[in-house]
């Protein structure tokens, strides 16, 4: 055999073509129209932690103390900017398209088709986002457990076991939901197993998922410790008050054919042909429900399920169409026992991947076409290296300007406020939903929220049972950092910050279309 072709051949250049493509391919996607509030979500806050800064002891946060930290971790070592920022996205989305192959090439799929859908699961994995952003990461980090756990199935080795508990605790600290569904579905399949084989092997799995369990617990309490974050706020924070945020989205949860059926129809169809594959392939052996391809079945199963009703619930619609690739793949080892039609069924496969792959690439990642940018012109953008060098080849398209022109004023007005806030070299905080003044001013700006949505969704808002703990917070802020000043940009109510401070104690010294100045009294009784 040609030497070259030899080479071309070996797992070892596939992994890396996948990886690279994988990086590349999210790096693409997130130079291509932001959403101020989601797409800078962990770019002050991973800065912030370098200055010092703690989740929810400096900032109140529901979500992504993981990808906080990490992110800063990155900045720390690349400096702070896009390119470091994208970074930590694009590194999931290569390790577990990655993973993916390992996963089909383990379970039987031959090399070319294993390569053929790992690369369609990287283009549909995060680059829809492009930026570290929570429903990703979690998703992904759960994904990754599960691998993890169908291959601790294939084999006696303890230390892969072992690595579950770690791995779902990276992804429950990216977002609670939809790491606890994927817990559920390891726990419910795991009994099942155990059920099955219970043993003396059995006992040293439970072992070695307990000890990684408890010494993962211990390692993050000490972790809370070290950095002086009270376990108590931990838990109001990111396992009470979302568990309210929740209970409200679920009273408005609605199952119609368009959003439960239409919107994810290739992955309706590939699941159902997956399940009509496997149930002509497998279900001929009297004894299928003790092999480990079944056993696959119902992880596939509960997590088509679970993902579907995890994007109902918060219309994060674009995080899960990595399943058509992935359900893809798993029909394609049960084509082969269909000896009839396999060539024929492996090719449908094969198109209907791709095809599909090519859909979304082009509207979610090439167009951007998804939530709020939905009815923007994705050509009408501007280099946001205009707003900071930082920000060099970043289109800046965002659902607040459609058009050059608005676009032009977006800018401007960015521009005016970076000078502005420059002049100003008082201890600040600074309300906006463009989470990145800390970064181009090179400085905390304090903000006591990650971001700052009117419907309470980040923070509590007037009448919640925790609108308490939030203001003790701002106070708490406003103390230790030795605040004088707080600007409201236009973007963000006033009231967001207003309804948590007695007017005795700020002046509203500055106001105008563009933003709103406060003075912070420290005489007035709440802040002595």
């Amino acid at each position: 055999m040609n030497p070259i072709i030899s080479l071309i051949r070996s797992d070892k250049i596939i992994v890396l073509t996948i990886f690279i493509f994988s990086v590349l391919i999210n790096y693409y996607s997130a130079y291509r129209g932001i959403f101020p509030m989601d797409s800078f979500s962990h770019y002050d806050i991973g800065f912030r932690i370098l200055l010092g800064d703690h989740p929810f002891k400096d900032y109140w946060t529901v979500s992504g103390p993981f990808i906080d930290y990490f992110q800063s971790l990155l900045f720390y070592i690349l400096g702070a900017n896009w390119i470091s920022y994208v970074l930590q996205a694009s590194i999931l989305n290569g390790i577990v398209s990655v993973t993916t192959f390992f996963l089909f090439k383990k379970i039987g799929l031959q090399t070319l088709y294993s390569f053929i859908y790992s690369i369609c699961f990287a283009i549909l994995a995060y680059p829809s986002s492009g930026t570290p952003f929570v429903d990703h990461h979690s998703t992904l980090l759960s994904v990754l457990a599960i691998y993890t756990f169908i291959f601790a199935l294939q084999r006696e080795n303890y230390l892969i076991w072992f690595l579950i508990p770690i791995i779902f605790a990276f992804a429950f600290l990216s977002k609670q939901v939809p790491a606890f569904y994927f817990l559920l579905i390891f726990v419910s399949v795991i009994i099942y197993h155990f059920l099955l084989n219970f043993n003396k092997k059995t006992i040293k799995i439970l072992v070695s998922l307990f000890v990684s369990s408890a010494l993962t617990l211990i390692i993050f309490i000490l972790f809370l410790n070290i950095f002086s974050i009270e376990v108590s706020d931990f838990i109001k924070q990111y396992i009470l008050y979302p568990q309210s945020i929740g209970a409200n989205r679920y009273l408005n949860l609605e199952y119609d054919l368009q959003n439960t059926i239409l919107n994810f129809k290739f992955i309706y169809l590939v699941f159902l042909f997956y399940s009509y594959i496997i149930f002509k392939s497998l279900f001929k052996d009297k004894k299928f429900y003790t092999d480990l391809k079944f056993k696959i079945y119902l992880i596939s199963l509960f997590t088509f399920i679970a993902l579907i009703h995890h994007t109902l619930l918060t219309k994060n619609q674009i995080i899960i169409f990595f399943l058509i690739p992935l359900f893809s793949g798993l029909a394609h080892i049960h084509v082969n026992k269909e000896l009839k039609l396999k060539k024929y069924l492996s090719l449908f496969l094969i198109f209907l991947c791709i095809g599909a792959t090519l859909k979304y690439h082009l509207r979610f990642n090439v167009e951007r076409k998804f939530h709020e940018l939905q009815s923007v012109d994705i050509s009408q953008n501007l280099d946001a290296g205009s707003i900071n060098k930082k920000f060099n080849n970043l289109k800046w398209v965002t659902p607040e300007a459609q058009n050059k022109q608005k676009l032009v004023e977006e800018i401007k007005y960015l521009k005016e406020m970076e000078n502005l806030l420059k002049t100003d070299v008082s201890n600040k905080i600074i309300y906006t939903h463009y989470s990145f003044f800390s970064v181009i001013l090179e400085e905390n700006v304090n903000s006591p929220s990650r971001w700052f949505p009117q419907d309470g969704s980040a923070f509590p808002i007037r009448g919640d049972k925790f609108f308490n703990d939030y203001r003790k917070l701002l106070i708490a802020i406003i103390l230790k950092k030795d605040i004088k000043n707080v600007y409201v940009l236009k973007d963000v109510s006033e009231n967001m910050f207003t309804d948590y401070i007695n007017t005795n104690c700020i002046n509203k010294i500055s106001d105008n279309k563009n933003y709103k100045k406060f003075k912070i009294n420290r005489n007035c009784k709440e802040l002595n």
